[in-house]
């Protein structure tokens, strides 16, 4: 068979050009896959970020109604729907401040406070700074109020804090040794609760709430009393739940002004303090109880006052120290109680001080201290003292009765400090009750006593017996101390939680930055497993509010400013665009994501209120998850309870400031600031705050790249209200 095979080279010709033809076609689509994919994963992402948006943003409005105006035991419930990213908490990369001072022309700024380590820095060039003082806020469902029980108490009796409403209930306590838990109780709300001690060494009580609680020896003694919100200037108060035990009690409240005074037990009965006609002399109110059981009693008053507690009323039982007028215990001015006793003047400094009351006085030489029969003859009130330097007073019923009282530290005027004299006499045995006001001390007691010691995680307390004389504490390494003076079997002072009041001294003047010690245990570079337990042992402080001492007029130990620092817990809703890392998040009440490019945005700003005139107020969410709460991609029920609602501040203040951690900070402080780009003096001087009279808001500092807001009002005193509402977040997967 003959094949006659014919080359077509036009066929050829075009089976090739049909073969790169789609050669081509493939490749040109390939290539417009390449640069398509990119745009269609972000339109993807954008897709995610604003459903996502939208829910954040429903779940910012319902906890900010939550936190403005629930009570306790209130809660809110939102399901939160991935499409395709996941859910999760981080408890370590989101952090928040208020800032405010309480004297005109004044700054205070803190840096550092909330990053985990043992330092902070703080700025007020206008005067001297002499301490600062920081309160652990234990803020978290898993971290609980911590007491520290001196082996010199014999009992104990409690009852809730019940800040701007009373919590829930019921509280939690649970008492331990170092073996571990003794036991548990349950303190109902509104309720008493008693504890004997008298057989138990080396005690700590925790609490899930915190507590008014009265350590007591023997028969008891004189106490004062912490208010339920203190006011962060001078410590007054206006309302006070006190605990009292069965039999008979006595209150006497010291106030500057007439006052009238609301007691509530079994019944509200209104009582009126009325100023004297004489000068100097402040109001006093004195009222008695007779109780068959222990009970708690509700105390208001109509202006600022102080009240100490007597739960022994012979005259040989009774001791302690009394603050100033801004609330601390080294000062120029006091409103004292006019108790029948003996009132001591400590004068810690090196030149001799005059003390000065109506129609008396007297003058106490350097590094001395003098008795004086109380109260003066002739005044029928509070008695008020003005001395021109630095000075202590402690109130005694006899020079050799019994009673415990707070130390007051030399370097600091405060609750604790490194350097303490005592000042020793009666025939009574004194001791002091030495307390780690941090993670480690190392002390030398020298003079007519001398002694050392060091106290770390496992000795938190220890005791010294003090010979008659004077005698001088100083820590020689490490954190600050706490001391309990205790003279005789009797006695009753009012516990404090072991993250309160820490002070430590500063004495400098700057311009700049200035380095100061954070006395807690550096968690810099740690886990946040390790992070969790260190909150909740108290090694580290669960947020903090942080005041700052130094020199307002004639005072040296005045409260020049206060911060307030919060660690929040940022719920995050991560995803993936053409790039990986985005987020949208819910923190401190703000709605914020990175998308896209890891550029900041605020969705929604944090709720604050301003106005009518120089006004601000806000309330901080401080939302954190249960310990069983869950993360993932699936939908998610968040069930939002309310723990606790507490007052922070309500006072004049005259700069205000609030900052937030990276990366959103600056984004935060910008977006804050609306209407600003309206006002014509911004815009002629721009950055010149004090040029600024048509505007009043938010101003982002005028620093490079800062993270703070200042509230505005051109040069107003500002009508400050700061809250704090304690959240618990519970996520669970929806079952569909």
């Amino acid at each position: 068979m003959n094949i006659n095979l014919q080359r077509d080279e036009d066929a050829v010709s075009a089976a090739v050009a049909t073969v790169l033809l789609f050669g081509g076609v493939i490749s040109i689509i390939g290539l417009m896959m390449v640069s398509m994919i990119p745009v269609i994963e972000e339109l993807e992402g954008s897709i995610e970020r604003h459903d996502m948006s939208s829910q954040m943003s429903l779940l910012a409005h319902q906890t900010a109604a939550l936190s403005e105006t629930g009570m306790p035991g209130d809660s809110t419930e939102i399901e939160l729907i991935p499409v395709d990213g996941q859910l999760k908490w981080n408890m370590m990369q989101s952090s928040m401040w208020y800032s405010a001072t309480w004297a005109d022309d004044t700054t205070f700024r803190v840096q550092g406070a909330l990053d985990y380590d043992d330092e902070l820095s703080i700025r007020h060039p206008e005067s001297m700074n002499t301490a600062v003082c920081i309160d652990d806020l234990r803020l978290g469902p898993a971290n609980p109020y911590i007491f520290t029980v001196p082996n010199w108490v014999e009992g104990a009796i409690m009852t809730a804090s019940p800040g701007l409403a009373l919590p829930l209930g019921p509280i939690e306590i649970e008492v331990w040794n170092e073996f571990g838990r003794l036991s548990q109780h349950e303190l109902m709300v509104d309720g008493v609760l008693s504890l004997d001690l008298e057989t138990f060494d080396n005690i700590s009580i925790q609490s899930s709430h915190m507590l008014h609680m009265l350590y007591s020896q023997g028969t008891g003694g004189t106490a004062l009393m912490t208010p339920n919100d203190p006011s962060p200037i001078d410590s007054t108060g206006r309302s006070w739940s006190i605990p009292l035990p069965a039999g008979s009690s006595q209150i006497h409240v010291i106030s500057e002004q007439a006052n009238q005074i609301v007691i509530s037990n079994e019944s509200n009965t209104a009582y009126f303090a009325l100023p004297s006609s004489q000068n100097q002399v402040g109001v006093a109110f004195s009222h008695q109880f007779e109780t068959a059981v222990q009970s708690v009693v509700h105390i208001t008053t109509s202006t600022d006052a102080r009240i100490l507690l007597q739960t022994n009323l012979d005259l040989e039982s009774g001791k302690m120290a009394w603050p100033s007028t801004d609330g601390h215990y080294l000062g120029h001015s006091f409103i004292t109680p006019p108790l029948e006793g003996e009132m001591t003047f400590t004068n810690p400094g090196a030149e001799s001080v005059t003390i000065t009351w109506r129609g008396g006085g007297l003058s106490v030489a350097a590094n001395q201290s003098i008795g004086f029969s109380w109260p003066p003859a002739g005044i029928n009130g509070a008695p008020m003292l003005d001395a021109n330097g630095d000075i202590s007073v402690t109130w005694q019923a006899n020079t050799n009765g019994s009673g415990v009282m707070l130390q007051s530290a030399d370097d600091t005027g405060a609750s604790s400090g490194k350097q303490h004299t005592f000042h020793i006499q009666g025939e009574q045995d004194h001791h002091a009750e030495l307390f780690r006001s941090g993670t480690n001390a190392e002390w030398n007691l020298s003079g007519i006593t001398n002694a050392n010691g060091t106290l770390i995680d496992s000795t938190s307390t220890t005791a010294i017996n003090l010979s008659q004389g004077s005698s001088q504490l100083r820590v020689e390494d490490g954190h600050p101390l706490r001391i309990h003076l205790r003279a005789g079997t009797n006695g009753l002072i009012q516990a404090m939680h072991d993250g309160a009041q820490r002070c430590v001294a500063i004495n400098v003047q700057a311009s700049g930055w200035i380095l100061a010690e954070l006395p807690w245990l550096s968690m810099s570079g740690r886990s946040e497993v390790d992070l969790k337990r260190a909150w909740a042992s108290g090694t580290h402080p669960a947020s903090m509010q942080i005041s700052l001492l130094g020199v307002s007029g004639a005072s040296n130990y005045a409260t020049l400013g206060t911060v307030w620092g919060f660690h929040l817990s940022r719920l995050s809703y991560e995803f993936s665009s053409s790039i990986m890392g985005m987020e949208v998040a819910f923190v401190g009440g703000a709605v914020v994501t990175n998308h896209p490019e890891f550029e900041p945005y605020i969705v929604e700003a944090p709720l604050d209120r301003g106005g009518p005139g120089p006004r601000f107020a806000a309330t901080v969410p401080s939302l954190h998850p249960t310990a069983d709460s869950v993360q993932g991609a699936g939908t998610m029920n968040v069930d939002i309870e309310l723990v606790d609602r507490s007052s922070l501040a309500s006072a004049v203040a005259y700069e205000v400031r609030r900052g937030w951690s990276s990366p959103y900070g600056v984004a935060i402080a910008d977006a804050s600031a609306d209407g600003l780009e309206s006002s014509e003096d911004w815009t002629i001087y721009p950055g010149r705050i004090d040029l600024l009279t048509d505007y009043v808001g938010w101003v982002p500092d005028p620093s490079y790249a800062t993270s703070e807001a200042i509230w505005h009002t051109n040069g107003e005193p500002i009508q400050f209200t700061l809250q704090m509402a304690a959240l618990n977040a519970h996520m669970t997967e929806a079952i569909s």
